[in-house]
């Protein structure tokens, strides 16, 4: 792998820390609109799903240190404590956004089930499949809040673009496509971060 390629792919996953801190930001800025105007369920648990984000991140960037920013498929015990807190993000943020009981039980569930999945032949799998579930449900509770239908762009940021430019990583083992990943993900991120901010001028608008 060449020096400039190796650049890329760390600064790719780094700019997942800054897409993280802006949603923070955001609802720190927007808190007095989402306790009071907008109600959330729990600005804390949002906050801690981003947390959870992060921390996922650097279990990636360690996993990534070990392997000289090699992408390989594989599932390792830093792998799997990626997924974990991927899904523990999704779960936490989900719930602290609204209160459902069918919602509430199939993203604690989803958040129980995964750390389960390890030891199993093809965990990774499981955990893409048990992902699925948090990641409908955590798009859909950021749109019954906002009412904006920008929020589905991160399924097709996140769920479908990332993905396919992941398998397309697998399959030609072209590690140009590992620089893309994070962006994309990160981007949904940032799409759903800038819903958050322009709510509060859509409300006075309505």
């Amino acid at each position: 792998m060449s020096p400039a390629l190796r650049f890329a792919i760390i600064a790719a996953h780094f700019f997942t820390y800054l897409a993280i801190a802006i949603n923070i930001w955001i609802f720190s800025r927007r808190s007095e609109f989402f306790r009071t105007i907008n109600k959330v369920r729990s600005l804390p648990l949002i906050y801690c799903g981003f947390a959870s984000f992060a921390i996922a991140t650097s279990y990636e960037i360690a996993e990534h240190i070990g392997d000289d920013w090699f992408y390989e498929s594989r599932i390792s015990p830093l792998n799997h404590l990626f997924y974990i807190f991927i899904i523990a993000g999704i779960c936490l943020i989900g719930l602290g956004l609204r209160k459902s009981r069918m919602s509430d039980f199939l993203l604690i569930s989803s958040l129980i089930a995964t750390p389960l999945t390890y030891g199993f032949n093809d965990s990774k799998n499981l955990m893409q499949m048990i992902l699925l579930i948090p990641a409908f449900l955590f798009v859909y509770n950021w749109y019954v809040v906002m009412r904006d239908w920008r929020v589905f762009l991160y399924l097709l940021f996140s769920n479908v673009l990332a993905v396919a430019v992941g398998i397309a990583l697998i399959v030609t083992d072209q590690q140009i496509f590992h620089v893309f990943i994070g962006p994309l993900a990160s981007t949904a991120l940032l799409i759903l971060g800038y819903v958050a901010w322009v709510n509060p001028n859509r409300k006075n608008m309505a």
